[in-house]
């Protein structure tokens, strides 16, 4: 009969006391440090997205915004009164000569023109009108003046007798005119879509009414119109100034006319 020992030479004659102890080794410990680590991330991602949704693209403001967002100032301030004498003349005045021409001057910047490595650099390619004086600048109209031209164009709605020297049936049958209506109400209703002013307005019990009665006054985070009014002013040109150049018909005057056109009368 072979030797125990030649049988099974790996055993050893030991007590389980006298056994040396086995310890993990560095792999071991990296491996379970690391998942336990993936673990712990797992779980703080679980419990985000539970609480606070899954997590959403952030939107930077588009570079075609003239002046950039970073550019302007802002203020808080309360709106939802009559606001100053100014702004309070621009809605309630009465139809005349000196109101149309606080409209006008509030309008004065509508004519914009931005430096052609501004624009080219923002806008992806898209063309634009160039001015004519070999300043190389592009002619655009920034959306608050178009919108505020609608507001104007709304005004004069109220009271077309003095604009239009038309009775409120003739004016609701000029489709042209009711066309131009249309295209401002489109126009407004996309920037209260785009702007998403979500600033909150109160209510108040009414002591001889049953229902809730809104509160107009409302504190607001606004761009400080009277830096960005002087902003787009000092970048701005009226059509008097004849730089919109046609490349068929010539010069325009503040008509939109050729001059040469003008000449030839």
């Amino acid at each position: 009969m072979e030797n125990e020992e030649d049988v099974y030479p790996l055993l050893e004659k030991t007590t389980p006391s006298e056994r040396k102890p086995q310890y993990p080794t560095l792999w071991t410990l990296m491996a379970v440090t690391v998942a336990l680590v993936l673990y712990s991330l797992s779980i703080c991602w679980v419990t985000k997205v539970v609480i606070q949704g899954p997590s959403r693209p952030q939107l930077h403001a588009p570079a075609s915004n003239f002046p950039h967002p970073d550019e302007k100032e802002y203020v808080i301030q309360t709106t939802g009164k009559r606001g100053n004498a100014w702004t309070h003349g621009l809605v309630y005045g009465k139809s005349s000569p000196q109101v149309d021409q606080a409209w006008f001057d509030m309008l004065r910047p509508f004519n914009t023109r931005v430096p052609a490595e501004r624009y080219e650099s923002s806008m992806n390619n898209r063309s634009s009108v160039r001015l004519s004086d070999g300043s190389g600048d592009y002619y655009v109209t920034l959306t608050m003046y178009h919108d505020l031209h609608c507001l104007m164009r709304f005004r004069w709605f109220l009271d077309p007798q003095y604009y239009a020297n038309k009775t409120w049936e003739e004016q609701a049958n000029d489709a042209g005119l009711m066309g131009h209506y249309r295209h401002c109400l489109w126009s407004l209703l996309e920037s209260v879509m785009c702007a998403g002013d979500t600033s909150m307005r109160t209510f108040h019990w009414d002591p001889k009414k049953p229902a809730p009665k809104p509160d107009s006054p409302t504190d607001r985070k606004c761009v400080n119109w009277d830096w960005l009014y002087k902003w787009t002013l000092d970048r701005s040109f009226l059509l008097s100034d004849r730089m919109l150049s046609h490349p068929k018909y010539g010069l325009l005057d503040e008509w939109l006319k050729p001059v040469n056109e003008r000449k030839n009368m």
